[in-house]
């Protein structure tokens, strides 16, 4: 990673763009644990909600500017997606 839309990235997004860009086994689990931390850093459940939708844009935003990423991106979005409905992915 180099260049000036490096530097404007939030940490969480740079994370992810690593660990898909590196592409080893195991990456989804690592950038699935490192959404897990950041999410964690939010008090209230209403926080948590903010920082996941603000995830969220964050992901979109790095699948604009690397869309190469976009199916590593995807699997973490999905990720993302399925911690905001828990009682879904539990039935599931």
């Amino acid at each position: 990673m180099s260049g000036k839309d490096d530097t404007m990235q939030p940490a969480i997004q740079q994370v992810i763009r690593a660990l898909a860009e590196d592409g080893r086994a195991g990456a989804i689990g690592i950038a699935e644990h490192a959404v897990d931390a950041y999410l964690a850093g939010s008090p209230t459940e209403g926080d948590r909600t903010l920082s996941r939708d603000i995830l969220v844009r964050d992901l979109a935003s790095l699948r604009g500017i690397a869309p190469h990423l976009a199916g590593f991106i995807g699997r973490v979005e999905t990720y993302v997606a399925s911690l905001a409905h828990p009682s879904l992915s539990r039935a599931a």
